[in-house]
């Protein structure tokens, strides 16, 4: 008797179980909060008497995926993506070709040729759209995803290898930057997703983003590691999230401008690495919005690529 009692004491105990899960799943609100999820929104308050750019104009290119962004010596601003398109300084465009793959990154020499980061390879252009040549990484896998050329060398950002590779003009591969060296005080390079960029300074020296670590770090030509600059902070003149910076250019008095994912915004910092001021805050963007390559031309101004809304949107220093 102890015994049918005790069975039917759990039937009903397990009858009871099934029947809170069903009216859990089916009849209670569910929660879509992610106790894991940074929360930005405080974050994206910031103090506007710091903002020290304003936005003047933008280009709004017909094309499918936006992606890179240079400007050269005559202040032609070239983009790449789903294919190049060339304008003046004027913003009226005045080339576009098309490509065989997605552009992810570009630069322009002196010379006006137009080097591509092309998924797992570099392709090089002329101005008219002529295809001049082409060589791999060495690594399939590879994600290109920043290039800087000046009049000896090609400087590839693989955020795959989380390397910086240098290649002559030819494309013969001459040495890697970044690589983890403890006993010479290089970090290695801390990669969560596949923003990753490089600068040449006024000096030559080869500046790279290091995401994950939230640093800029500057190398000798020979790739010893002259110095960093950074920080991790919640507050305006730091960094945070998961990578930040993920592009970063420098203005003609070496000052560097940062651009960030998470809280999509623009600042500058000093030639050695103090917060200046905002030039586009988290409201001047699109909730979600990253990649927003940069780049800054003859007279200072500063070019933001916004991927979310398909803009080149220039700013220039107010008074």
């Amino acid at each position: 008797m102890n015994r049918k009692l005790i069975v039917v004491f759990l039937i009903i105990l397990i009858l009871a179980v099934v029947a809170l899960m069903v009216k859990d799943l089916y009849f209670s609100e569910i929660s879509q909060e992610n106790p894991y999820e940074l929360n930005t929104d405080s974050l994206k308050k910031y103090d506007t008497s710091l903002i020290c750019y304003k936005e003047v104009a933008q280009i709004k290119p017909e094309i499918e995926e936006l992606n890179g962004m240079s400007i050269d010596d005559k202040d032609n601003i070239v983009i790449v993506g789903s294919k190049v398109i060339v304008y003046d300084k004027e913003f009226k465009e005045i080339k576009s070709f098309k490509l065989g793959e997605v552009g992810n990154c570009i630069a322009v020499n002196s010379n006006g040729e137009i080097y591509l980061g092309v998924q797992n390879h570099i392709e090089v252009w002329d101005v008219k759209g002529n295809f001049l040549k082409r060589w791999e990484t060495g690594n399939t896998e590879s994600i290109l995803s920043g290039i800087a050329v000046n009049e000896s060398s090609v400087f590839v950002a693989d955020a795959t290898d989380r390397l910086v590779h240098e290649y002559d003009l030819n494309g013969k591969f001459l040495k890697d930057f970044a690589k983890e060296d403890l006993s010479k005080g290089v970090p290695g390079i801390i990669i969560r997703s596949a923003f990753f960029d490089v600068s040449i300074g006024r000096d030559n020296e080869i500046w790279i983003v290091n995401p994950g670590a939230y640093l800029l770090e500057a190398f000798d030509k020979k790739g010893g590691l002259i110095s960093t600059w950074g920080k991790s902070s919640e507050e305006i003149h730091g960094f945070c999230g998961c990578c930040n910076p993920t592009n970063f250019t420098l203005l003609s008095d070496g000052s560097f401008v940062t651009s960030e994912k998470a809280i999509p915004r623009v600042k500058i910092y000093s030639q050695t690495g103090e917060f200046v001021c905002i030039v586009a805050g988290p409201d001047k963007f699109d909730d979600g919005t990253k990649g927003l390559d940069l780049a800054v031309d003859s007279r200072n101004r500063i070019y933001v690529l916004d991927p979310s809304r398909k803009q080149i949107r220039i700013f220039e220093k107010s008074n």
